[in-house]
């Protein structure tokens, strides 16, 4: 059985899902020193996460948002067989923004926020465009 060469796009949709789990494995860390062992062992029913590891986990939840749109537009483009410099230039934006996001979000560095998250989603429409 022959592997297929893996896209550049493709590629870059594999890393964007390494930096989540990445990042999810981070605010687990983080919520530990936030509310202890126990509550995050447990049912998590009523538990409340502040300063980083609430930041992490509302960047993550908004990271997954991000990955299930850029998703489709990927795969419709490899579907098609479209590559060019410009698709590829959008998800290195799209990488690289998720990155400086979930960084910055987690840190409280509101501008890069959402500078990051404006790249990000111009890169997304990028995609979806250049499918038509």
């Amino acid at each position: 059985h022959e592997r297929k060469a893996m896209t550049t796009e493709l590629f870059y949709l594999w890393m964007s899902g390494l930096v989540l789990i990445i990042a999810t494995l981070i605010q687990q860390l983080t919520s530990l020193f936030n509310v202890g062992l126990m509550p995050v062992l447990g049912s998590r029913e009523n538990v409340k996460f502040t300063g980083v590891t609430g930041r992490l986990e509302r960047a993550i939840l908004n990271s997954i948002i991000a990955m299930t749109l850029i998703t489709p537009a990927i795969v419709i483009l490899h579907l098609m067989e479209i590559t060019n410099a410009s698709t590829v230039l959008a998800v290195q934006i799209f990488l690289t923004a998720r990155i400086v996001y979930i960084i910055s979000y987690g840190i409280g560095i509101m501008g890069l926020r959402s500078a990051g998250w404006i790249a990000s989603l111009l890169s997304i429409l990028w995609l979806y465009y250049s499918a038509i």
